[in-house]
């Protein structure tokens, strides 16, 4: 179980089409409003519209809406990926600032390898997204000295 937050102010919660090959997602939202975007399909949730369920291997997409705070858990089914899911978000953040950052390709590449999360192309093809995650982030990012920060969720010592 992840705890999101996003909207506040005037920024926007924006996660990019995506797919998962090993687990589904359970979306609930707890404050707000958020527009989840399943297989073409989008829904405006809020807390009083139950959960939205994304089966593996569907496109996705979430995003919040302007000066709309947004408060969401985002579980797995299998529901030991939480820790995978956790690991991906603390290493995603750690890599991305505040809304003007930029983005560096390898790093997010490589936290998307670890994480089970393959972005789409325009025109979706889901082994070609794969391979393009996988040449990236799991051979590339650290072939040129890239590390996750979050290796795992035990403290260091």
């Amino acid at each position: 179980l992840v705890r999101i937050k996003g909207g506040a102010d005037d920024d926007i919660l924006q996660v990019p089409t995506h797919w998962h090959e090993f687990h589904d997602e359970i979306i609930t939202v707890l404050e707000g409003k958020l527009k989840v975007t399943v297989g073409g399909k989008v829904k405006v949730c809020t807390s009083e519209s139950g959960d939205a369920f994304i089966p593996r291997g569907v496109l996705h997409a979430l995003e919040s809406l302007r000066g709309v705070p947004c408060v969401f858990n985002e579980k797995t089914n299998p529901t030991d990926f939480s820790d995978t899911k956790e690991l991906f978000f603390r290493n995603i953040f750690a890599f991305l600032g505040g809304p003007t950052s930029k983005i560096a390709l390898l790093p997010v590449m490589q936290v998307c390898y670890h994480g089970d999360n393959y972005f789409a192309f325009p025109i979706h093809v889901a082994w070609l997204e794969k391979a393009f995650v996988t040449v990236l982030g799991g051979y590339v990012a650290p072939l040129l000295g890239h590390r996750l920060r979050y290796e795992s969720l035990k403290k260091e010592s």
